[in-house]
C-alpha cells in the first residue's frame, strides 16, 4: 500500500507534465512532455500489478457466491405499468431489439447494420465535439444543431420507430444498451419534431438484472465534494452549495476534499463536483480530481458508497470502455459496484456554467418530491425551453442509470 500511494503520487505529477499546459511559459518544466508520458506509463504498469496483487490478497481464503442470473419473470415483476425496458443486442452484424413490460416481451430485428450503426454514431460525436468548442450563444453553434438533429432523427428511426414505442401509453422508458449503444445518448433521440426526452423518462441500465435490486434507503443529506481544479472550474463550490441549499449536509470544498471522505458513512446523495476523465486507454484509471490526488475506478470498489444516488459533476464521468462480453469499465460503473443505488452522470466534456443551472433545476425538481428520473427530465426540458435551438451538448449531457424512484424521505 505504501509502494502505492508513492506511485499515485507520482503518476499524478508526471500526468499533469505530460498533459497539462506550463503554469509559466517562460520558465517550461525541466521535463518535456514526451518524457513525462514515459513516465506515466511505467507507474501505470506498476500500479496495476499492485492493485492485481491486492485483489488476489482480498480474495484469498474468501468464498465468493456470486449473485443468479434473474429470470425473465423476476425483471417482469419489476416493470412498472407505466415502465416499457428495451433491451438492445447484436450478433455481430445486425441489432434486436427486446422489448418488455410486466406481461408480455416482443423481439425486433432492426434495420441497421453493427458497422451502419458505428458510422452515425462516430458523426454524431464528432458533431457534438464541433460544437463544444464554440460558444453555445453564437451562430456557429446554431448551425450546428440542424445536422445534430439529422443525426439523431435517422438513429430515432432506426432503432425506435421500428419497435412502435409511441403507440404505447408509457410514462418512462428503461433503455438497456449493447456495444457501441452506451455511447449513444437515447434521450436525444429526435422524430422530427421532438427529442425522446420530451416525451418520456429516460433510464439507462448496464443489465436488465439491474431493474430487481432492491431500493436502497439511507438517512437524509448529502455528502458534496466540490474542488476547482485549481480554478479551472470556478463554479463548482457555487455547484455545491446549491445541493446544499436543498438537502444540507456536509461540504468539503477545495482543500478539504479529499478522497478519505468517501469513508464517511453514506446517506441520500453524493454529489462531486469537479474535473473527471475517462481514459480510452486505461478505463480502470478513469479519475476524478481530488485535492489529494486523483480518484481512480479501483478506489470505488475499495468503498461503501450504498448512496441512494450519486451525482458526478465533472467531464466523461458517465463514459465507460466497452470490453469482452459487452462489460463495462468506468467510473459511473465503479460506484454500481460499491452500492450506489443510482448515478447522475456526463456523457462528454460539460460546460461549468450550465453545468450548475442544470444541477439547479435538478434538485429542486427532486427536492420537491420527483422521481430521479422526472427530475432528469424537468431539468433538461427547463433547459431546452430557453431556447429550442439550443444545440443538445449544452444541455443534454447528463443521464439517469440505476435506480429511477424518488428519494426514500
Amino acid at each position: 500500500m505504501d509502494e502505492l500511494n508513492r506511485l499515485r503520487e507520482e503518476h499524478q505529477w508526471f500526468y499533469r507534465l505530460a498533459h497539462e499546459p506550463a503554469r509559466d511559459p517562460d520558465h517550461p518544466s525541466a521535463i518535456r512532455p514526451e518524457q513525462a508520458l514515459v513516465e506515466v506509463t511505467v507507474r501505470e504498469r506498476r500500479m496495476r500489478v499492485i492493485t492485481e496483487q491486492l485483489y488476489l490478497h482480498g480474495e484469498a481464503g474468501r468464498q465468493v457466491n456470486p449473485a443468479p442470473t434473474p429470470s425473465l419473470t423476476e425483471v417482469q415483476n419489476t416493470v412498472s405499468e407505466e415502465t416499457l425496458l428495451i433491451e438492445f443486442y447484436n450478433d455481430g452484424t445486425q441489432l434486436w431489439a427486446f422489448l418488455l413490460d410486466g406481461q408480455k416481451i416482443a423481439v425486433h430485428c432492426l434495420p441497421v447494420t453493427v458497422d451502419k450503426l458505428n458510422q452515425l454514431l462516430a458523426q454524431l460525436q464528432a458533431n457534438i465535439a464541433a460544437a463544444l468548442v464554440v460558444n453555445p450563444e453564437t451562430i456557429n453553434a446554431r448551425r450546428l444543431t440542424p445536422s445534430a438533429q439529422r443525426i439523431l432523427q435517422r438513429l430515432y428511426s432506426l432503432l425506435i420507430e421500428p419497435v412502435g414505442i409511441p403507440s404505447r401509453r408509457k410514462q418512462r422508458l428503461m433503455i438497456v444498451p449493447y456495444g457501441a449503444l452506451h455511447y449513444l445518448p437515447f434521450h436525444l433521440l429526435y422524430d422530427g419534431s421532438r427529442y425522446l426526452i420530451e416525451q418520456f423518462e429516460i433510464v439507462i441500465l448496464p443489465a436488465s438484472g439491474l431493474a430487481i435490486r432492491p431500493p436502497i434507503q439511507q438517512k437524509s443529506g448529502a455528502l458534496i465534494l466540490a474542488h476547482s481544479w485549481d480554478g479551472r472550474l470556478p463554479h463548482t463550490v457555487a455547484e455545491a452549495q446549491i445541493v446544499r441549499s436543498f438537502f444540507g449536509g456536509e461540504l468539503y470544498a477545495e482543500e478539504m476534499a479529499h478522497r478519505s471522505v468517501l469513508q464517511i458513512e453514506p446517506s441520500q446523495i453524493l454529489h462531486i463536483a469537479t474535473h473527471g476523465e475517462h481514459r480510452l486507454d486505461q478505463p480502470d484509471l478513469s479519475y476524478l480530481q481530488l485535492a489529494d490526488g486523483q480518484l481512480y475506478t479501483d478506489d470505488l470498489l475499495q468503498q461503501n458508497l450504498g448512496y441512494e444516488l450519486v451525482t458526478l459533476s465533472g467531464c466523461e464521468t458517465g463514459r465507460a470502455n466497452v470490453s469482452g462480453g459487452d462489460e463495462l469499465i468506468g467510473l459511473g460503473r465503479g460506484f454500481l459496484y460499491a452500492g450506489a443505488g443510482a448515478l447522475l452522470v456526463s456523457m462528454w466534456k460539460v460546460v461549468d456554467s450550465s453545468t450548475m443551472v442544470f444541477m439547479k433545476h435538478f434538485y429542486q425538481s427532486l427536492h420537491a418530491g420527483n422521481s430521479k428520473s422526472e427530475a432528469l427530465r424537468q431539468a433538461q426540458l427547463q433547459m431546452l425551453a430557453q431556447d429550442h435551438q439550443m444545440h443538445p451538448a449544452f444541455w443534454g449531457a447528463f443521464q439517469l442509470i440505476g435506480d429511477h424512484r424518488r428519494l426514500s424521505v
